[in-house]
């Protein structure tokens, strides 16, 4: 790892109470993944790319790209990352994934309800082939794209919803790592279902306390939450995961280092 990330990262854990301290270099073989919404208004794009070149994970799950964002990451990482696929939408709706290892089997997952679509693809790694699944689920928001009572009251399900659709895809014998936006809380539905069904969130094992997602309203109000997520299951554990304070976005990005069960 960078030295200097490395430090921005044990800081910034450190003064967020962990359940444990974090390793994000250990003596065996590991998978070093970031997911990060980097927000479709492509306002501070070389903060993000400056970000992803000095943390250099091996997989990167984004959320809100679009065409402007591909041809900006294809230029500038294209040596790091040579296997990319993105998959571009009106607004808000992109979602990409870029590696430093293969990625075969890759298909586009509409959603059943919500608005975006997820990606699912297998990663050849040096833990072995792992599936990596990137989502954004919707937001707490009425169809119109407004924020209302009903819209917040109808997310958790909603979310519910898309989730067990997208994973219906993935084959549940063989390592899987869930990343994305999921605009929830871990307490919240549709995580708490696929905590019960054996999974882990990676940042709650180190880090419950800092939010992955601050918004200033107009009315001088900042928002936060803990949408960003970095879930694998029972054939997966996490060794180290924290948030990284890269102001480039009203996400910040979640970083996790995942090695294979005994």
């Amino acid at each position: 790892m960078n030295i200097r990330i490395g430090i921005v990262l044990l800081v910034f854990w450190a003064g967020c109470a962990p359940h444990r301290q974090p390793d994000f270099t250990p003596g065996k073989p590991h998978l070093k993944v970031v997911t990060y919404n980097v927000n479709w208004g492509f306002s501070q794009p070389q903060i993000v790319v400056d970000f992803l070149a000095e943390a250099d994970a091996d997989i990167v799950c984004l959320q809100e790209t679009h065409s402007r964002w591909e041809a900006m990451l294809k230029k500038q990482l294209a040596m790091r990352y040579p296997y990319c696929v993105f998959r571009g939408l009106p607004g808000a709706g992109g979602i990409a994934i870029m590696s430093k290892y293969a990625l075969r089997d890759t298909i586009v997952i509409e959603p059943s309800e919500g608005w975006f679509p997820a990606l699912l693809t297998n990663a050849q790694t040096p833990v072995g082939e792992i599936q990596i699944l990137n989502v954004h689920l919707r937001p707490p928001l009425s169809d119109s794209g407004s924020v209302t009572i009903s819209g917040v009251y109808n997310a958790p399900e909603i979310h519910s919803k898309e989730l067990k659709g997208f994973i219906k895809k993935a084959d549940p014998n063989k390592p899987i790592v869930i990343t994305g936006d999921f605009n929830e809380n871990e307490t919240d539905k549709a995580i708490r279902w696929l905590i019960s069904q054996g999974f882990t969130d990676a940042l709650s094992s180190f880090d419950t306390y800092t939010k992955t997602w601050v918004w200033n309203t107009s009315a001088g109000i900042s928002l936060k939450a803990r949408y960003d997520h970095i879930i694998i299951n029972k054939y997966l554990a996490c060794t180290g995961a924290a948030v990284v304070p890269v102001k480039a976005s009203d996400h910040m990005p979640v970083v996790a280092t995942i090695v294979g069960q005994p």
